[in-house]
């Protein structure tokens, strides 16, 4: 049982403030914590990196990894297979940079989740547990990995997001910590252009350390006398920024530093150049990343229910071809996709039957996600629908085999259990879960 195997616990960060660790005095603690992480390395434990690609909004399996050619009108779509360089895989015509690649991708096709609703699903995909179960709040896979993996000595955060969300109340879903709390809560960036503001102090903000050092003072002498959960997330809030602005790795985050010839390879939509910020990042030691497909100018994501939200469809493939094949060939080529776990999915699919208006509905009964790298064995499909792509026939993956599988391959015991608020154990995913063996390599 634990609360995080390197980072403080609750009970700990308001040791250490009652006791007047701030400022210059909480790089000791960093030391110590770099000390415990040099300990994992003596004894072979591996760390892994994750980035999520997230199609919010749901994307048609049928239209994308899963095809159905000799389906009825009604069922196909607008799209044609082409081959892989996986005999017998084939991948939906928008994605010609993808399919090169299909050697190191695994296909899960029998996803079968229950959940079609965005909010709920969303909540379900990133946490493996249905929202209000157990009266709890819980953390998504990158809080999940940030608890598990402990703080960084570098300064850099555990969790980033990058991109824009559907419907900005689903932003909850993702980037709350649950009950493990803020220090595991996501740096998010909305704007890439913009990047993550104020990192280095200004004219303005003459004598930082001093003020800083008169803040942590304040901090530590209301924490000593009250204690507030409140005052301590407000701290490691804090603390996580001085600890950003001090890192010399932080220079990940520019992304005009990256040579032109290798930036232009992930396109110049948002979401290409989420996913280089994201091949950057991994690269200084992020555990986790999420990269949100945006659409600008467009409405709804992958939520294609009618004609006119379906004809963005193929710019969406088009982000996704040019900005994962990017990813994925520059992982590669610099020795990072064995110990970088790449998920493609969003909250669910969409019916196999397409409307009258030219549409598809949410469909969580039967539809795709992929991964690579990370120890996952490419070059397959696992799991099989019918031939309208209704039903699962082979291999169904609930989402809670999906969390368990994403885990293990990070890892992390899906078995071993955090404590929520009250010294209660709640295990990282649901009982019942069957990891899906034959993604291993």
């Amino acid at each position: 049982m634990k609360t995080s195997p390197l980072a403080p616990t609750r009970r700990e960060m308001m040791q250490l403030a009652a006791a007047g660790v701030t400022g210059a005095c909480y790089s000791n603690w960093l030391n110590l914590l770099a000390a415990r992480a040099g300990e994992q390395a003596a004894r072979g434990v591996k760390h892994k990196s994750c980035i999520l690609l997230w199609m919010d909004g749901g994307p048609a399996h049928l239209d994308t990894f899963d095809l159905k050619p000799d389906a009825p009108d009604t069922v196909r779509g607008e799209f044609k297979p082409i081959q892989t360089a996986v005999p017998g895989m084939q991948f939906s015509e928008r994605f010609p940079r993808l399919a090169p690649l299909a050697g190191d991708l695994a296909l899960l096709r029998g996803m079968s989740t229950g959940e079609a609703e965005h909010g709920r699903a969303c909540n379900y995909m990133h946490s493996g547990y249905k929202p209000g179960a157990g009266g709890l709040r819980y953390p998504g896979l990158g809080s999940i990995l940030s608890a598990s993996r402990g703080e960084s000595a570098s300064g850099m955060p555990n969790f980033v997001i990058t991109g824009s969300h559907i419907n900005p109340a689903n932003w909850s879903f993702v980037s709350s910590p649950g009950y493990l709390g803020p220090r595991h809560q996501p740096l998010i960036i909305h704007d890439l252009d913009k990047g993550v503001q104020n990192l280095k102090p200004t004219a303005e903000t003459a004598n930082f350390d001093d003020r800083l050092d008169v803040l942590g003072q304040l901090t530590a002498g209301f924490l000593r006398e009250y204690q507030p959960e409140a005052g301590v997330a407000q701290k490691a809030v804090y603390d996580r920024a001085v600890q950003l602005m001090r890192s010399d790795k932080s220079r990940a985050f520019d992304l005009a530093l990256e040579p032109a010839e290798s930036a232009a390879a992930y396109g110049k939509t948002p979401f290409g150049r989420g996913c280089l910020l994201a091949r950057r990042l991994v690269e200084v030691g992020v555990p986790f990343v999420e990269v949100y497909l945006a659409t600008p100018g467009l409405t709804g994501g992958w939520d294609t229910h009618t004609l006119d939200r379906y004809k963005q469809f193929p710019y969406l493939c088009d982000q996704v071809n040019e900005g994962m094949s990017a990813l994925l060939i520059d992982l590669k080529q610099r020795g990072l996709l064995d110990s970088t776990l790449v998920i493609w999915m969003g909250e669910f699919g969409r019916t196999p039957n397409v409307k009258k208006d030219g549409g598809r509905d949410h469909y969580a009964k039967a539809w795709t996600t992929v991964l690579a790298g990370g120890g996952v064995k490419g070059g397959q499909v696992i799991g099989r629908t019918d031939k309208t792509g209704a039903n699962v026939e082979e291999r169904p993956v609930s989402a809670i085999d999906f969390m368990a599988t994403v885990c293990t391959l990070l890892g992390i015991d899906p078995e071993d259990k955090f404590n929520a608020p009250g010294d209660r154990p709640v295990r990282i995913v649901e009982r019942g879960a069957q990891v899906v063996k034959e993604v291993f390599a």
